[in-house]
């Protein structure tokens, strides 16, 4: 049902549409200068020597990426601001559009292949007006997680744990696919992109030395705006929910990381006990969408990562949520009700998906029946 609706000429060329527009609104209105935008915090931190590379500029937040990124960017900083900022974003536009053409190519060969509801889907919700609006490091790193996803659906794992492994070091809440491959006991691709991570780690501590460690975790540690509704982490949606009325606040009572984990803990172990034995491309987007519910910072821009395992349209139609535009969040809830629902939206959103691709599929379920 879901794929004949989306599949519709109507649907199509209506999403098609619909995406443009709010791509045109979010570059003309939403993109941030770059004085304001998560490039600079990037570019500054780069910038910097070794030891205040972890120190925040005046009035803008920590960077949180580790010293590996920072080399990469390191090039960057021979530029202008504004020039460096330019050229970020063309890189990431064209880390979209390989990761797009990519997928569509390989679709090609699948039941769904995609269409124009497709990438109409992609350019009608909220994950792409954030990193317009952010000019944030998702498209530069989907590259890794599709060649991950490609190599391990046709049982090239090693060349998949190497990019797997790449992209582990740089977004460390990836680690919940590190541990499905320990729970499937796929022991070399685990062992392999654990070398690939701690290799990027030795190149980093190579070029700025060992010390930059410890700041880098002093600067994640210091992390107290998990109440963004940007974040659709369940950290968040509990930072938010406790927060006093009328106000977003960097304080939380003491209990919320503890709970937070023990429930994290929780979902990770039911999405993997739901995905073992299960291929990749089947447990794909239920692995991503724990990862980001587990992270204390699940941002809404890397909700991207999800869509190799299912296509656009089906995820529209699985959590309609994740396609609600950022204006109609409330960012200062008036009481805990809003803060748990309105100002976490994307929360809500990224968990119905979680209980979509937990559930026992149809296909599934039928030939559960038909063994009986």
């Amino acid at each position: 049902m879901t794929s004949r609706r989306g599949d519709s000429p109507l649907v199509a060329w209506s999403l098609l549409v619909a995406g443009l527009l709010a791509t045109v609104y979010a570059w003309q209105f939403l993109r941030q200068p770059v004085a304001t935008s998560d490039f600079r915090i990037f570019y500054v931190s780069a910038d910097n020597p070794p030891e205040r590379m972890y120190e925040a500029p005046p009035g803008v937040r920590s960077n949180m990426n580790p010293p590996q990124f920072q080399l990469l960017m390191r090039p960057l900083t021979a530029f202008s601001l504004s020039t460096a900022e330019a050229m970020f974003r063309a890189l990431s536009v064209a880390g979209l559009a390989l990761s797009v053409g990519w997928l569509w190519w390989l679709s090609r060969a699948s039941a769904e292949p995609w269409g124009i509801a497709d990438i109409g889907a992609l350019l009608a919700w909220v994950p792409m007006a954030s990193v317009i609006a952010l000019n944030e490091v998702t498209w530069l790193l989907w590259p890794l997680l599709v060649c991950t996803w490609s190599c391990w659906r046709r049982e090239r794992w090693t060349p998949g744990a190497i990019a797997f492994g790449i992209a582990l070091s740089l977004k460390p809440f990836l680690g919940v696919f590190l541990l499905w491959l320990a729970v499937a006991r796929r022991w070399r691709p685990a062992a392999t992109a654990v070398a690939a991570c701690l290799a990027a780690y030795g190149v980093a501590a190579a070029a700025y030395g060992v010390r930059v460690f410890p700041a880098w975790w002093r600067a994640l540690d210091s992390v107290r705006w998990w109440w963004a509704p940007m974040n659709a982490s369940l950290q968040g949606m509990i930072a938010r929910t406790v927060a006093p009325a009328g106000a977003v606040t960097s304080a939380a009572p003491s209990w919320v990381v503890p709970l937070a984990v023990s429930v994290d803990v929780m979902l990770v172990a039911a999405a993997l006990v739901r995905t073992r034995g299960r291929t990749i491309e089947e447990s794909w987007t239920l692995l991503m969408a724990t990862a980001l519910l587990a992270s204390p910072l699940g941002w809404i821009y890397y909700i991207w990562w999800v869509v190799p395992g299912v296509r656009p349209v089906r995820l529209l139609f699985r959590s309609p949520l994740l396609w609600v535009p950022y204006a109609f969040v409330t960012v200062q809830p008036p009481n805990r009700l809003i803060a748990a629902t309105l100002a976490s939206m994307y929360f809500w959103g990224l968990f119905l998906l979680w209980l979509e691709e937990f559930r026992p599929s149809r296909e599934g379920l039928s030939r559960s029946l038909a063994a009986q």
